[in-house]
């Protein structure tokens, strides 16, 4: 059955299930002005001024009507005609992506005179908030990136770790389109949500996009594949005349503040550091308001001095230990691991463009769109515990090719929007050498620093090539009152990943003594069985879906149904071996299982009232349904412990002596397998959302909340570890408080993680905004605030591409049982302010924004430090959350030292979460680092050829972290490793009945400041526009 829908799939060539608008439309009513009567066979025409592209319609017998398919932007020129009437002209409108304008024309009988009606049109954005060409030139930006848009958004978070944080949800869970066609990281191996993620590269030009929507909560059946947020982009177009710019952006060192914070004895400059942006913009007529193209091409090279190496102040590895490891490893392999200073994180990206736009005729239109992205980028994986050395680092390429044709159709009563289109993708990593890595624990002089040195673990062989084959159809029906649209979406996609870890072997030492001495704790190496990889994984999304829009008296209705249908065409290969173990039968769990063919339903509803011109309600209700990243089943197919092998060796007197070319010696394996259970379902999210618009003027005011209830989130949990009736006895001697101390269930198999869902899990927010625009001698001076406070909950936030982490890093106190907490994609507050001031006057124009963005720090958890003890033997360390003991118990628990129990008594007295929390377990995500204050300033000066023309020379300047220009301690930013902090490390466990007893060593841990996002930092912008 499987086969019969693949065949008949490509056959159609099916895709994209997350087909999403692309256009504009206006609606309405015509009536007489003295009677207020429908007048049916009104002549609606709307005209393109800059390409002359005419779109039309007629009223039908209740005087309404609709036109779809429209270009986003304008101006629009819209005329209403009827015989014996004066003509209506509207000019000057201006229509926004995926927004529906609404128009009530009143005409006058021939006998009464009337001028032409000119009205601007800002746009009402219904289904989220949209930001224009020109909107998107004023906001302060180094980037130029599409993250820098959420700054001016109080309801959205870009954080330090990366990404855009939409709904209270996993940045993995967004939507991204450019013209209907994703964008998104589809597979999930990064953090932002899009294409090119690993390279953190923008995936297209900010300059070659013409309209950005970003919204949570779209009533419009036809978009899905997000259960966080949908960020919409569609490419401008070409029109009548021939216009483009060039411009070129760039910043050094010198343009950078130094050493951020209060108290710093020396405060240093950046070391070498560059970054230069250039690019071009062309468009124009082939042949005049009949074909048109535009053409845009972008080049960026960022470098940036790395952070938290050796002799920095802030890395636990000491210089003279930098200097041992590295000379011992030169002696081993003639290598002496690139380096351990400071180096260049180099970023190279390179983008383009080009889109044919052809008016067929009056009533069909198609678009056709090709986009590239090459991305070059080092990575930078040091923290103040981890320290890479230089050639254990590694570079993330992408590479991706996107063509999309859409065609947009008019008839008697209707409209059609096909679209086809077909993308490929290449992520990887390349090392600079091939040779074993080595990591060495028990660093630094608390003991809790780490290194690595030679290739990267999880490098050696890594290289993901995706293709993603689309096409959708939608029929628009206007019947009476009703916009009936019905349609279809589905997508085909296919992945071949090549990814096998610890690939030139990996040698891991306890202490810098046992590196010295070659007595390795545990030695590991990766190899596919029979030589062969793993075999590519193809799936399949379809997608039906209906909607009604009704216009009432009161507003307008909108009501609708998504089918969604998830495929899976190839399945993981079948482990006979595990399937037919005890094991196996005991958890109900087998290889070669993957989520049953299954049907997703996602009804939908909302309203928007039109009682008063200047007020304004709405609200919607319904399901949405995401897509999953594809890597988490692709764990099935590469780990089934067949496959992907190792070898792992624990026992430091068998492990083998390091060698250039490591061999398959030792235990073989140990494997770690992923199964998935058979009901699980691609994510899930019941989301209502209200709000009230107000208009008056120069003032418009907003007030708004959400509330988001997981219908099937994700739920991770590693069958390996299980609770015989062990415990951890963490308070003092004879004290009952305990944690689960887990024992394997099976000595075949490292860990069994199994992917399944939960209904855990929610979200709300609520949002007051405000704007103002002034008039008069003032006019072009805008006042903006907002104010979002929100909570998120959850037992597992999807962090990592890697079961492993995805289960590791959701830190807990039974690990396969996490409780309900706060979420790390939660940030309670945030403000959001602006002053922005736009003028142009005879030869001379100015453009300014001061920007104001204030938000809650990340959350982060108190664990027990990564050290040589599994401190609760459920096979990953550095996943317990801590035990905030009382002062009665800290007298008879074990201590490593005799100033560890005063130390962290003083460090549980002096934080007000763990005082208030003695005698219980610190919660997940318990804690936050400090709030985020930035203010960001753009300035743009234009010099005009003339003064009726557009054309000009313009001079920016953009200072990022204006605050920290301002005072050194302000505008700081923090951060700490994997949302986690370890005070206290468990150096060994001691027997006792019933369990264990840990002995502890205070460390003292600190989040610590993210240097380069905590300085200022400025760039000079020359754009030329012809």
């Amino acid at each position: 059955m499987k086969r019969l829908l693949l065949t008949v799939a490509l056959l159609l060539v099916v895709a994209v299930a997350t087909a999403q608008v692309t256009t504009s439309s206006i609606r309405g009513k015509v009536t007489m002005n003295d009677n207020n009567n429908p007048m049916p066979g009104a002549t609606i025409v709307a005209l393109h001024t800059p390409s002359g592209t005419q779109y039309g319609t007629i009223a039908n017998s209740e005087g309404h009507f609709v036109i779809s398919g429209m270009r986003v932007g304008g101006p629009y020129t819209i005329t209403v005609s009827y015989v014996g009437y004066n003509d209506l002209v509207y000019r000057n409108i201006t229509l926004y992506l995926d927004d529906t304008e609404p128009f009530n024309f009143k005409m006058s009988e021939a006998t009464v005179a009337v001028d032409d009606i000119v009205v601007v049109a800002k746009g009402t954005a219904k289904n989220g908030t949209s930001f224009s060409r020109s909107e998107m030139e004023m906001i302060p930006s180094i980037d130029r990136s599409i993250y820098d848009l959420t700054n001016l958004l109080s309801s959205s978070v870009s954080p330090a770790s990366g990404g855009i944080v939409l709904g209270g949800q996993s940045t993995r869970y967004n939507a991204f389109t450019i013209d209907g066609t994703s964008s998104a990281d589809i597979y999930g191996l990064g953090t932002t949500g899009m294409t090119g993620s690993l390279t953190q590269a923008n995936p297209i030009p900010i300059d070659a996009l013409s309209d950005i929507t970003i919204s949570t909560s779209t009533v419009n059946v036809r978009e899905s594949g997000f259960t966080g947020g949908a960020i919409k982009a569609v490419t401008r177009a070409g029109d009548n005349e021939f216009k483009g710019s060039a411009y070129t952006y760039f910043n050094n060192e010198k343009f950078w503040g130094t050493t951020p914070g209060k108290e710093i004895a020396k405060r240093s400059p950046l070391s070498e550091q560059i970054t230069n942006i250039v690019g071009v913009t062309l468009g124009g007529p082939i042949i005049k308001n009949k074909l048109f193209f535009f053409v845009a091409g972008e080049f960026n090279r960022n470098s940036t001095p790395s952070t938290n190496y050796p002799a920095s102040g802030v890395s636990a590895l000491t210089l003279d230990e930098a200097k041992q490891i590295s000379e011992r490893y030169y002696s081993l392999t003639g290598y002496d691991g690139g380096g351990f200073g400071e180096r260049n994180i180099l970023a190279l990206t390179g983008s383009a463009v080009a889109r044919l736009d052809w008016n067929i005729n009056r009533n069909n239109h198609m678009s056709l769109r090709y986009n590239m992205l090459h991305a070059d980028a080092d990575a930078s994986s040091n923290s103040a515990q981890s320290f890479y050395y230089h050639g254990a680092e590694y570079t993330n390429i992408n590479r991706t090719h996107s063509v999309v044709a859409e065609l947009n159709s008019s008839f008697e009563g209707g409209y059609n929007d096909l679209r086809v289109g077909y993308t490929y993708l290449q992520d990887g990593r390349t090392t600079p050498e091939s040779l074993p890595a080595v990591i060495i624990n028990g660093l630094g002089e608390r003991g809790n620093g780490s290194a690595t040195i030679g290739t990267n673990p999880y490098s050696g062989r890594n290289m993901l090539k995706q293709s993603v084959f689309i096409l959708s159809d939608d029929i628009t029906l206007w019947r009476g009152r009703h916009q009936i649209t019905i349609g279809t979406s589905n997508e085909i996609y296919r992945a071949d990943n090549l990814y096998l870890a610890n690939a030139r072997g990996t040698y891991t030492y306890s202490s810098m003594a046992d590196f010295m001495a070659d007595n390795a704790s545990q030695y590991t190496y990766g190899y596919f069985a029979d030589g062969k990889r793993n075999p590519p994984m193809t799936t399949g999304q379809f997608a039906v879906y209906a909607q009604d829009e009704v216009s009432l008296r009161g507003g307008v209705l909108t009501y609708g149904v998504r089918v969604d249908m998830p495929v899976m065409f190839d399945k993981p290969g079948v482990n006979k071996t595990f399937n037919s173990s005890n094991y196996a039968e005991e958890y109900s769990v087998r290889t070669g299982d993957i989520p049953r063919t299954q049907i997703l339903i996602s009804p939908r509803v909302g309203f928007q009232s039109n009682w008063f011109n200047n007020f304004r309600v709405r609200a919607s209700a319904g399901i949405y349904t995401g897509r999953v990243p594809f890597v988490w089943l692709a764990n099935c197919y590469q780990n089934n412990g067949m496959r992907s092998m190792s070898v792992t060796m624990f026992d430091p007197s068998q492990t083998p002596d390091f060698s250039v070319n490591p061999e398959e010696v030792g235990n073989k394996s140990n494997p770690s397998v992923d199964v998935v259970a058979k009901n699980f379902r691609y994510p899930q999210v019941f989301r209502v959302a209200a709000g009230v618009d107000y208009a008056y003027r120069g003032l418009k005011m907003s007030l708004e909340g959400d509330y988001t209830k997981g219908l099937n989130n994700i739920f991770v949990e590693n069958l390996v570890a299980k609770d015989n009736g062990e415990r951890l006895y963490v308070g003092g001697e004879n004290a009952s408080t305990s944690a689960t101390y887990y024992n394997s269930t099976t000595s075949d198999y490292s860990s069994v993680y199994r992917l399944s869902n939960t209904t855990k899990g929610y979200s709300w927010s609520a949002t007051a905004r405000a704007e103002y625009a002034f008039v008069g001698w003032m006019e072009g001076l805008v006042l903006n605030a907002a104010y979002t406070y929100s909570q998120s909950k959850s037992v597992n936030d999807g962090i990592s591409a890697q079961s492993s982490s995805n289960w590791g890093r959701t830190y807990a106190v039974d690990s396969n049982n996490p409780s309900l907490s706060n979420s790390v994609y939660e940030f309670p507050h945030k403000v959001v302010a602006s002053i922005s001031y736009t003028k142009r006057y005879g030869l001379f124009g100015t453009n300014v924004m001061l920007l104001y963005n204030g938000y809650s720090g990340e959350h982060y958890s108190l664990t027990y430090a990564k050290g040589k003890v599994d401190e609760n033997g459920d096979t990953y360390k550095g996943n317990s959350l801590i035990y905030i003991p009382t002062e009665g118990e800290m007298g008879s628990m074990l201590w490593a030292d005799e100033t560890s129990a005063a130390a962290f008594n003083d460090y549980i007295k002096g934080d007000k979460y763990l005082s208030a929390n003695r005698g219980k377990f610190a919660e997940r995500n318990s804690h936050s680092l400090p709030f985020v204050h930035r203010l960001d300033l753009h300035i743009a000066q234009s010099f005009y050829f003339s003064k009726s023309s557009s054309r000009r020379v313009e001079v920016s300047l953009d200072v990022l972290n204006l605050s920290n220009l301002i005072s050194r301690s302000w505008g700081m930013v923090y951060r700490t490793s994997n949302w986690t902090l370890s005070p206290v490390t468990i150096t060994e466990l001691q027997k006792v009945d019933g369990g264990y007893r840990p002995v502890y060593k205070f460390n003292g841990s600190e989040y610590t400041t993210n240097d380069i996002a905590s300085r200022w930092h400025m760039q000079i912008g020359v754009k030329v526009v012809f």
